[in-house]
């Protein structure tokens, strides 16, 4: 009985042998060419060109960058790059997620209450720099 027992681990190990070739392809060439960042996002400050995010850096320092409106419109040549998602207050802390493809700016999630009464949501008279033409392809953080 023990050495029918030892035959059928034996057969059985090396039928998974058998099974268990190499792969063709390496792990590189199924992965996607998009990656992301989270970054928690203080204050949004809205004009009529724009917004003016304030964020958070690396735990310790405070940044700001220039989304100009024209962003959230979207049209047959390219999609647009600035997309709102609700958050409900107080469960979630508002954040924005950069993707980049291929390294490169794509397009920026502003993940935050959508009512603008809410204390993250600000007013600006105009932006005064930031919103020039060499920034209306990438964002800056």
């Amino acid at each position: 009985m023990k050495k029918m027992f030892l035959v059928l681990i034996l057969i059985s190990s090396v039928c998974l042998c058998g099974f268990a070739g190499t792969r063709s392809e390496t792990p590189e060439e199924g992965w996607s060419s998009l990656s992301y960042e989270n970054i928690p996002v203080l204050k949004v400050m809205e004009s009529r060109e724009g917004y003016v995010i304030i964020y958070q850096k690396n735990k310790i320092g405070v940044g700001s960058t220039v989304i100009p409106k024209s962003w959230a419109k979207g049209n047959p040549d390219e999609p647009r790059k600035l997309k709102f998602r609700n958050l409900k207050s107080g469960i979630v802390k508002p954040y924005m997620t950069v993707i980049k493809k291929d390294g490169e700016f794509h397009r920026v999630i502003l993940n935050l209450p959508t009512s603008k009464t809410n204390t993250v949501w600000g007013s600006l008279k105009e932006i005064k720099e930031g919103l020039d033409k060499t920034n209306l392809d990438d964002i800056k953080l």
